[in-house]
């Protein structure tokens, strides 16, 4: 149990940095607004959910890492698809994204027993090279992230964008040992972020679309839909095209999410709004990490499936008052 409690602080404390990192960019560019009510409603979601994931898995003594046979070949996964990726996004020159794509795809054909695992890989692959600028630091950020994705086997599961935020903790720990810089870039103006916004909630819903209602492997669905942003948007939007392909993945990995976790495209599609703002606010923060588009769309579904959860809670209680109203009424009635 407590291995997999390390397992499930690490991605938890991950994503809540990098959330209050958008709200405290939102806060300090906007002040008192719309966008900062959002944030901080988001950040709290997130909170409220994963509290609630430990009071179900840890605090009941529910949950237990099971080791098995597979787990050497799970750790080999994470290493060989960052590396794979990372050739290909740098050495071939496809770049991230199409690569991260297209290492999901040939995942899940070739080798789909372990096709999570090598896509968690790729998202330690899709790190800049100025962050890992040399296959020895690519080598132990895939470690830490291998490590990692053994530790967290039982938790947060069903959530996308799980395995991006076990490659952020991979990248971000190999430039802690490293002592290698974080990069930073400004927040995207408004009129780049409609259509962050648009195409984010495209990814997310056709990506859902492919694993849920088509029932496609969630690997080869985001990896699709990765591609296809990847190859397509730089062609139909000259100049803003390429941080729109980093977008529409990004959101595909919130799409990776199963039906118990998110239940139909409306709320995917209000994750994908989530991970646009998100995606915004955060620029200037842990900027070439692998796995930070994937910290981004798990975020946004945690905080989806906590609002969900609160707003069912809500309809319950008011539910049962009014149900406690009419039966007081109807008794009232009866009396002589």
């Amino acid at each position: 149990m407590l291995l997999a409690l390390i397992g499930a602080v690490l991605l938890a404390g991950m994503t809540i940095t990098l959330f209050g990192l958008s709200l405290f960019e939102t806060a300090g560019q906007h002040g008192l607004h719309l966008l900062t009510l959002v944030g901080a409603v988001t950040l709290a979601a997130v909170v409220a959910e994963k509290w609630k994931e430990f009071d179900t898995q840890f605090l009941q003594d529910t949950t237990r890492i099971e080791w098995s046979a597979n787990d050497a070949g799970i750790f080999l996964g994470v290493v060989g698809g960052a590396f794979l990726t990372f050739a290909l996004s740098n050495n071939v020159g496809l770049g991230p994204v199409v690569a991260a794509g297209l290492v999901g795809i040939l995942a899940t054909l070739a080798v789909r027993r372990f096709d999570v695992p090598i896509y968690c890989g790729a998202f330690v692959g899709m790190a800049c090279s100025t962050l890992l600028h040399s296959y020895g630091h690519l080598g132990l950020a895939a470690v830490i992230a291998g490590a990692v994705f053994l530790l967290t086997k039982p938790v947060f599961n069903g959530f996308g964008g799980k395995l991006g935020t076990i490659a952020l903790l991979g990248c971000i720990g190999s430039s802690l040992l490293t002592g290698r810089t974080l990069g930073s870039a400004p927040v995207p103006g408004w009129d780049v972020g409609g259509y962050l916004v648009a195409y984010s909630v495209l990814g997310a819903v056709l990506t859902y679309i492919l694993n849920v209602r088509l029932k496609h492997s969630p690997v080869i669905s985001s990896g699709l839909v990765g591609l296809a942003g990847g190859l397509l948007l730089p062609v139909l939007h000259p100049g803003i095209g390429q941080t729109l392909g980093v977008m529409v993945i990004c959101a595909s990995f919130a799409g990776m999410s199963n039906r118990l976790r998110v239940p139909n495209e409306l709320y995917l599609a209000i994750g994908g709004v989530l991970c646009a703002l998100v995606f915004m606010y955060s620029s200037p923060y842990l900027g070439g990490a692998g796995g930070k588009l994937g910290t981004i769309a798990f975020g946004s579904v945690i905080a989806v499936a906590g609002a969900r959860r609160v707003g069912l809670g809500s309809w319950g209680w008011l539910a049962n008052r009014r149900s406690l109203s009419t039966a007081t009424t109807v008794g009232e009635r009866q009396e002589p």
